[in-house]
């Protein structure tokens, strides 16, 4: 039995070499010697991408500070803006009374964006708000989905999504 142990080879992994570590342009001078072509971005694209996620970071600057006139500059003329259930309000004017009604409604509002996400032309925002209902003082957490629509750099269309009857309200 002791023999049978004995007889009993182990085998160790052989630890494989490490691959060399090739930088871009030795990648680019390899495919230029295969004969690939070398795949270009189209122009622009990136800038695109980099000014979105710039927009993205202005309405949460701007909503975390509660700087509604400066929000208004973010959209356009003809912005079509929906809450929850309810049908959209056209035009900065009546943006501004949504505004004025949100702000009449609540008060000692903190918002906290959770996620955001930017794809093609469209910003979406998943937000945690802590409000208090001015009439009663009761506190309430509202968890919100924001989307926007931009188009020339400018908010078109938004929608926002939640619960309503997380305010208490109903």
């Amino acid at each position: 039995m002791a023999r049978a142990k004995a007889k009993r080879a182990t085998t160790k992994a052989r630890p494989r070499p490490a691959k060399p570590v090739r930088t871009k342009a030795a990648r680019a001078k390899a495919a230029a010697k295969r004969g690939a072509k070398p795949v270009k971005r189209a122009a622009g694209k990136k800038d695109a991408g980099s000014a979105m996620r710039a927009l993205a970071r202005r309405i949460i600057d701007l909503t975390v500070a509660a700087d509604d006139e400066a929000a208004f500059q973010l959209y356009a003329s003809d912005v079509q803006s929906s809450e929850a259930g309810q049908p959209p309000q056209v035009g900065i004017e009546a943006l501004r009374a949504k505004y004025e009604g949100w702000r009449n409604l609540t008060r000692d509002n903190v918002f906290e964006p959770h996620r955001v996400c930017v794809d093609g032309n469209v910003i979406v925002i998943e937000w945690i708000g802590h409000v208090t209902i001015a009439a009663t003082g009761k506190q309430a957490e509202l968890r919100e989905i924001a989307v926007h629509e931009i188009e020339n750099g400018k908010i078109v269309r938004e929608a926002f999504y939640y619960n309503p009857a997380a305010l208490g309200l109903g």
